[in-house]
């Protein structure tokens, strides 16, 4: 009993309101005015008061589509609105009195904007079944009685066709959104994996760069030399086991701590799992703190298997004391 609506064909705001307010002022007039062709006036007054209270309903802010218990409200509101057919003469062109098959239509017109079509058609066919129904029994006629609702019937026709082909220009348009937001994705993390290979380049650059110069150019290699040289075959040793571990304050810290004689270990398990940035930062504050701190002994950093309570573990001894940090998946 529901149809798709547009999300931008919202029924709310001040315009709605004021075309309410329109709808509430023409159909009183004519109401009032047409007071003398009912049988009963007040059932007319009583009519007029379920289809405002009803049209009121259709435009309250909601989701779409419209409520399904709003929706039964509004529908039995026009039904009892529609029952003021019986309240029609018998004899002759009832005049202004039968502004409820415009205003039950009209509420019907804005339910399906608010997608729920088949409900509409539903409001629609009771007040168009009590019309031939009345018109048979007072001896109009049945042709009489299609004849008064036919024009609506076309009003209400129109707007479902509208409705299903902004429906229809909605799947579109998210169509082409879904499209253009995985392209933007797409473009987003090649960018990003660009940006991390430029950085990853520019460690190993860093690292291997001056041994090579020193290497090329020295006449002889000094023990610092070596020295320098084991502390770079280190620092591309990292980037190799454990590139996500090995951000650039975390490699100079690794080398001041390797330069003091500490053993240091990065190594990564999670075998291409996913680390957030958040995470990532919060293990780099923790392993650069742990590595600053040695003074001896060794610093083991690891990234953990998917899936573990904990993301990664930095392990300190100096062969007396040990220190172990669990960094979790959130702080």
């Amino acid at each position: 009993m529901t149809t798709s609506t547009p999300s931008f064909l919202r029924l709310t705001g001040r315009g709605t309101t004021a075309l309410f307010v329109l709808f509430a002022a023409v159909h009183t007039a004519v109401t009032v005015y047409g007071l003398p062709q009912n049988r009963v006036p007040l059932l007319a007054l009583g009519a007029l008061g379920a289809v405002l209270v009803a049209g009121y309903l259709v435009t309250l802010p909601h989701e779409e589509p419209y409520p399904l218990r709003l929706t039964v409200c509004v529908v039995a509101l026009t039904t009892l609105a529609s029952l003021n057919v019986w309240n029609l003469p018998d004899r002759g062109w009832p005049g202004w009195a039968t502004w409820m098959w415009g205003a039950v239509s009209f509420v019907m017109f804005l339910l399906t904007l608010r997608g729920r079509a088949g409900w509409a058609w539903s409001g629609f066919a009771i007040m168009a079944g009590m019309t031939v129904l009345w018109s048979a029994v007072v001896g109009r006629g049945v042709a009489a009685g299609v004849g008064f609702v036919i024009r609506s019937a076309a009003l209400v026709l129109v707007v479902w066709l509208f409705s299903i082909l902004l429906g229809r220009t909605r799947a579109s348009i998210r169509t082409l959104q879904r499209s253009e937001l995985t392209r933007l994705r797409s473009e987003a993390a090649a960018a990003a994996a660009l940006e991390e290979q430029n950085t990853r380049l520019d460690q190993l650059r860093s690292l291997a760069t001056p041994a090579l110069q020193r290497i090329l150019t020295a006449e002889l290699i000094t023990e610092d030399d070596r020295r320098a040289f084991t502390l770079a075959e280190a620092g591309l040793r990292d980037q190799l086991r454990a590139s996500n571990l090995a951000t650039a304050p975390v490699t100079d810290a690794a080398s001041r701590a390797r330069a003091r004689g500490v053993d240091v270990s990065l190594l990564d398990d999670r075998a291409g799992a996913d680390v957030p940035l958040e995470v990532r930062e919060r293990i780099e504050t923790a392993l650069v703190a742990q590595l600053d701190a040695a003074e001896s002994g060794r610093v083991v950093a690891r990234l953990l298997p998917d899936g573990r309570d904990a993301v990664a573990t930095v392990l300190a001894t100096d062969g007396v004391d040990t220190t172990r940090v669990s960094i979790p998946p959130s702080s």
